[in-house]
């Protein structure tokens, strides 16, 4: 593949998140959750659930893509935006705004991704989730939750 083929496939795939992009025997790894997805419909149904049910109105901007034409790999930045409306990771719904930054490695065969790797910082993400669930404007001192 050509380093233009990879970014514009690259690219497709980060904004529109379809596991089409995907090989069917494909792998992607979840690397803070120790989760490893393998299948096309497998990737496809975690797709499904982050981007459609544990969080609404999903907005991904990409920041920036790498390629590494000669070994056949990308890396994409972005950051993804969404509202907490479905249980994520033992954390109830909270209806909060979350940002979450991430980069994915995807390494690349007859053009289709074969392998990626996804990182994000999970700890940030859970104490973001579980702030906004206990916070409520009744506070004394303004910050919001129950004062102590």
């Amino acid at each position: 593949m050509t380093h233009e083929s990879i970014r514009d496939l690259l690219e497709a795939y980060a904004r529109s998140r379809d596991p089409q992009y995907f090989a069917a025997d494909a792998t992607l790894e979840q690397v803070p959750l120790g989760r490893v997805l393998r299948g096309r419909a497998a990737i496809g149904a975690m797709f499904r659930t982050f981007y459609l049910e544990t969080f609404a109105d999903p907005v991904e901007r990409i920041l920036s893509v790498a390629v590494d034409d000669a070994r056949g790999l990308g890396v994409v930045e972005s950051v993804f935006r969404g509202r907490h409306v479905h249980e994520a990771l033992g954390v109830a719904i909270t209806g909060s705004q979350v940002e979450i930054p991430m980069v994915g490695v995807y390494e690349l065969e007859n053009g289709l991704i074969g392998c990626g790797r996804l990182y994000f910082d999970v700890a940030s993400l859970l104490g973001e989730l579980r702030r906004n669930a206990h916070s409520s404007p009744d506070r004394a001192d303004g910050r919001g939750g129950p004062s102590t």
